[in-house]
Formats: structure tokens, C-alpha cells, sequence
């Protein structure tokens, strides 16, 4: 049977050892017992047991609020059921009755310093890309390239460990204890969005949290040239957006899917690791598919995709040889393919492309590009001189019968020439795009360097 305590305040899923005795009737204390916590509020607590403790059994409960800190308070168990995690344990929830105003006031700073939508939404997000909490600082923020340290008191290794695990469902506090990497979206209670990594260093949990822009709009919105919305006109076909990390790219897949909803129809099958930008249908049926919680992989959602018959799939990012051979098969079916690569310009995109197949088939993986290939986008962000954000710079390599060639014989020093050449048809060099920006008076000039024509 569920037994359900009244909730009278918010709780917390901090992750915690603590202690917790049993008191008698005579009084005295019963032998310690250590349990993990799932979750921790101002009124109660909830944790793990492996003993089936009887209701309205008065418990005394100590916890570490700091790293050289203890409070303890007494309270009375109202829940006990049999724990969904582990069919051996019990949940237990437990009401707090009696706690001295020292050890309230401590509890209530610690759940504070728990509560990542306090922490985050307390910061000034103006033109900031990242932030950053790291042991032995505040929040540290990363905004037009540089590092700025907010105000406020330094997390030390236990304060931060809490926070950023207390944002973990059980699922995820799973996966992260098991591979200690995690990604995942956290929303914010002001509705901002956030794309988390959760990392181990030197044995200390740490998070980077990267801000997910509000609105998209569509790709000449970002600041690529007008070529890019006009691909995705094609019924079929493969596109390429390359770039290093922090380049922009999962925001160029959104803005290309954002057009594709509104201008066209069809079903689009998106898999992401994690889903940042959420779409509404309109024209189209959009399907997003997060990575280690809809499907266990790219390569085994994109292979599954084949048999739900998508118009459109765009697969967040290209990390081995079966999801890029599963790609090109996609498009070789019919269906317009959206991805990324990590590579810095166009040349390295495909050069990446091949290598991911062994020597003995990568002609014939040549040859199926070169029939499916639409274009290669390489883009990276700078920041603007007006401080307001970033500039995306781009080099667009637009599939001709002369690309398709080079593609064919895998001559990627070819490239720079056929980009100079096509611009009549949309292509533009890096090095194009940069001057641009530079002649709008949006970046610095020691980001553009001297255009050469090839011989």
C-alpha cells in the first residue's frame, strides 16, 4: 500500500548520504543508518532504505549542508513504498517536526545554493553564449569570446556536486554516475533555455550551459546568403553543415527546418542529441527524437527512420561511418537530409566525410556522393564590434556537374578553385564572407586575411 505525505513546501532532488536514527521509547537513539536522499525540502525528506520503516516512526536526520557542515532535525515517517528504481529498496518520506532555527536557516541557504534556476536565472544573459560553473569561482560567463566571473560566493566541490546533480531525474542521474558525460536541455523557471554538458574533472562535477536562442527565424536571419533557403527547395538530397563546436550549427539545422515547416509538407524525423529547439507542426508532421532517451543512438534511430518514410531527416550530428552510410542512403531514397559534420571548412567537411569508410570502399562511397550531395556549408561565429552578440561567417559550396566531378576522384584541393568560380550560382569562400563582415563594419579586421584567386 502508498502512503502519501502532505507537501507543504517545495523539494529538492539533491543527491546525499545521510544518516538517519531511529528514536525510541525510552527515548534514546537506535544505530546509525547511512542512505542516499531523493529529494530534500523545507518541510521533508524522501530517501532510499533497504529496511521497511513503519509509518509515524520518529526518525532523527543528519546531512552535510557544506563540505565541514552538519545540521540535524527530527521528523516523523508518512511514505513508505517499495522504491521503482529497485525492487529491493524502499522510498521513504519523512516529515520534519522538529528542527532548531540554526539548522532551519543553514537548510534553507543549502537548498538555495541547490536550486540552478536560482543560480541561473540571477545572471545578466546579455550577449552571452556560455557559462560555466567550475569549482573555486562563481558562475563564470563566456560572452563575445572572453570569460567574465559574475559576483557572488565560489562554489566549492560539495555545493556545486549538489546543484548540478540536484537537476537530474533518476534517469539521467543513472546514465551520469554510470559514463560521467551528460547532455541535456534544462529550461529555466523564466522560461530560458539552456543546452547542459555535465563532465567529470580531477574528480569533480562540473557543467558548461550553453544559451539557446528564442527565436530562429530563418537562415538569412543568421547571416547566411539567401542560396542556402533556396536548397531547400530540393525534394531530395544530402546538405552538409560543417563547423566547429560552438559554431552555430544546430542553430542553422533548426532555422532550415523552421523554413521547411512553414514553406512545405511532409513528415520530417529529427534526431538530436539533445532536442534544444522545440517545433510546433504547422505544414509539416515533426517528429524530434532525443538521443539516450527516445532511441539509443544516431545510427540506430536514422537506420530506423528509413522505415517510417520521412520526406525529410535531419540527424543532428555525423559521429561514425553507419550513420553517414545511413544518411546517404536516406537521400538516395528520396528523402531531403539535413546534418552536421566537425570539420573547418568545406574541403575538411568531405575530406571527414571519407574518412569514415575504410580505403577499400571509399570510391564507391564517393561516387553515391556525389549523385546525392546538394551542398556543404562551413561556418563559424565571431564576435561583432558593436557588441551585440555574434557574426556568422560562411563558406556554401553548391553541388555542380564540376563539383560532382572532384567529388567523384575525392581531389579536394580542387575545391578553393570551384568555389571561386561558381560564384554565379551562390558560393561563396570563407574568405568572401569574411570580408563581407568586415566591410559592414561587423568584425574586426584581424579576423580576414588576404583573398587569393588560386591558380
Amino acid at each position: 500500500m502508498k502512503y502519501q505525505e502532505k507537501r507543504v513546501a517545495p523539494r529538492y532532488p539533491v543527491r546525499l548520504n545521510v544518516h538517519y536514527e531511529k528514536i525510541l521509547a525510552d527515548g534514546k537513539a537506535d544505530i546509525p543508518m547511512i542512505v542516499a536522499t531523493k529529494d530534500l525540502g523545507m518541510a521533508g525528506i524522501s530517501f532510499y532504505s533497504d529496511e521497511k520503516i513503519d509509518l509515524n516512526t520518529l526518525l532523527r536526520m543528519t546531512i552535510m549542508v557544506a563540505q565541514d557542515e552538519s545540521i540535524s532535525f527530527q521528523g516523523r515517517v508518512m511514505r513508505v513504498l517499495i522504491s521503482s528504481q529497485n525492487d529491493l529498496q524502499y522510498l521513504v518520506g519523512m516529515n520534519i517536526e522538529q528542527i532548531e532555527e540554526n539548522a532551519k536557516e543553514k537548510l534553507k541557504h543549502f537548498l538555495h545554493r541547490v536550486d540552478i534556476h536560482e543560480v541561473l536565472d540571477a545572471i545578466n544573459l546579455n550577449n552571452v553564449m556560455d557559462i560555466h560553473l567550475v569549482v573555486g569561482y562563481p558562475p563564470i560567463k563566456k560572452k563575445l569570446g572572453k570569460l567574465f566571473v559574475t559576483e557572488g560566493a565560489p562554489f566549492d566541490e560539495y555545493e556545486l556536486r549538489n546543484l548540478l546533480l540536484a537537476m537530474l531525474d533518476d534517469e539521467r542521474y543513472a546514465k551520469f554516475i554510470k559514463t560521467k558525460e551528460l547532455n541535456m536541455v534544462l529550461t529555466t523557471r523564466k522560461g530560458t533555455r539552456f543546452r547542459v554538458n555535465l563532465h567529470v574533472q580531477q574528480g569533480k562535477i562540473e557543467g558548461t550551459f550553453r544559451l539557446i536562442p528564442t527565436q530562429i527565424g530563418p537562415p538569412s536571419n543568421l547571416g547566411l546568403p539567401g542560396v542556402v533557403e533556396g536548397l531547400l527547395l530540393h525534394r531530395n538530397g544530402l546538405i552538409l553543415v560543417a563547423g566547429s563546436t560552438g559554431s552555430g550549427k544546430t542553430t542553422t539545422l533548426a532555422s532550415m527546418v523552421d523554413v521547411l515547416n512553414n514553406k512545405s509538407n511532409g513528415i520530417v524525423i529529427s534526431i538530436e542529441d539533445p532536442v534544444e529547439y522545440i517545433h510546433v507542426n504547422r505544414n509539416c508532421i515533426i517528429k524530434q527524437r532525443e538521443v539516450g532517451r527516445d532511441t539509443l543512438s544516431f545510427s540506430s534511430a536514422a537506420k530506423n527512420a528509413l522505415r517510417q518514410n520521412p520526406d525529410v531527416l535531419i540527424v543532428g550530428e555525423i559521429l561514425d561511418m553507419e550513420t553517414m552510410e545511413t544518411a546517404i542512403t536516406a537521400a538516395e531514397t528520396g528523402a531531403l537530409v539535413l546534418t552536421s559534420i566537425h570539420a573547418g571548412d568545406t574541403a575538411q567537411a568531405l575530406d571527414r566525410v571519407t574518412s569514415f569508410f575504410p580505403g577499400d570502399v571509399q570510391k564507391h562511397i564517393l561516387k553515391r556522393l556525389s549523385l546525392v550531395l546538394r551542398a556543404v556549408i562551413a561556418q563559424e561565429l565571431l564576435p561583432r564590434l558593436d557588441e551585440k552578440g555574434l557574426a556568422l561567417a560562411a563558406e556554401v559550396l553548391i553541388v555542380t556537374s564540376a563539383v560532382r566531378r572532384t567529388i567523384r576522384e575525392g581531389d579536394w584541393k580542387q575545391i578553393p578553385s570551384l568555389l571561386q568560380v561558381g560564384r554565379n550560382v551562390g558560393m561563396q569562400t570563407m574568405q568572401s564572407s569574411l570580408r563581407m563582415l568586415l566591410n559592414k563594419g561587423l568584425i574586426d579586421s584581424e579576423y580576414v586575411g588576404d583573398e587569393t584567386t588560386p591558380t
